[in-house]
């Protein structure tokens, strides 16, 4: 056997090589319309890289199933794959404009921290109490050893918050808005809060919350989750001190 001949079988072993790794990569798998059950599609997932078989599951998480014609697809966010290897490429998109997205609005976040800064330094918010009240609890009715009124087992979430002046310096009055989120980053509770008067380094409960709306399973749940895993954000709106002087963020 010449060189020549040898050259050519080994050519074309490697391009049979290539090809063969090339179809065992299943990119032109379909994608399934019922994202709930993967079984039919797993052993084709299964072959795929990790870094690949995540991009597939993320966007099947994000298109739930949902497959549009270019024309009717949102341009931003097109849920137009068929196949592993369209979605994979979508999910890349998708993935790097998110991160510009993200990118942009932490640079936003980071100037109105700044610009919230002196606000937050003068009058501080801390989360005290979740609590599930009786209609009457909540309107802060006492029982003053009457017929009492039938409880119906309703409750209703009221969130207690505590305003402190921090400044040194008399508060005429103050306003902003107080956010709570879980661990997941899911907003629990969201209020806006207003307090007339404060005098220097002095403080406030405020309670927050609706005494003619029963608490649903959300709320009663949000009520029972451990306090370290709660973010509270605190956005003062505007301070207006006893001498006139007034500190205020532009919306």
């Amino acid at each position: 056997m010449n060189f020549t001949t040898k050259a050519l079988i080994v050519a074309t072993a490697l391009v049979g090589l290539g090809l063969y790794g090339a179809l065992r990569k299943p990119y032109g798998t379909l994608l399934p319309m019922d994202v709930r059950d993967l079984s039919e599609v797993q052993p084709q997932l299964d072959r795929l890289g990790d870094d690949e078989r995540a991009l597939v599951l993320g966007y099947l998480k994000r298109s739930n199933g949902d497959v549009l014609p270019p024309a009717m697809a949102d341009p931003d966010a097109p849920f137009t794959a068929r196949t592993f290897g369209e979605a994979i490429e979508l999910q890349k998109r998708f993935l790097r404009e998110q991160a510009e997205r993200d990118a942009v609005a932490a640079q936003r976040q980071a100037e109105r921290d700044r610009l919230l800064e002196p606000l937050r330094e003068a009058l501080g918010l801390r989360l005290l109490r979740r609590e599930l009240l009786t209609r009457d609890q909540a309107l802060g009715i006492a029982d003053t050893g009457g017929a009492k009124r039938a409880d119906d087992g309703s409750r209703v979430l009221v969130v207690t918050y505590r305003l402190s002046n921090q400044s040194g310096h008399d508060i005429a009055s103050a306003n902003g808005a107080a956010e709570v989120f879980d661990a997941d980053g899911r907003r629990r509770a969201h209020c806006w809060l207003e307090q007339e008067a404060l005098e220097a380094f002095a403080s406030a409960e405020l309670r927050c919350g609706n005494a003619m709306r029963t608490a649903d399973p959300d709320e009663r749940a949000f009520a029972e989750l451990p306090a370290d895993g709660l973010r509270l954000e605190w956005e003062p709106g505007e301070i207006v001190f006893a001498d006139g002087k007034r500190l205020s963020v532009p919306r």
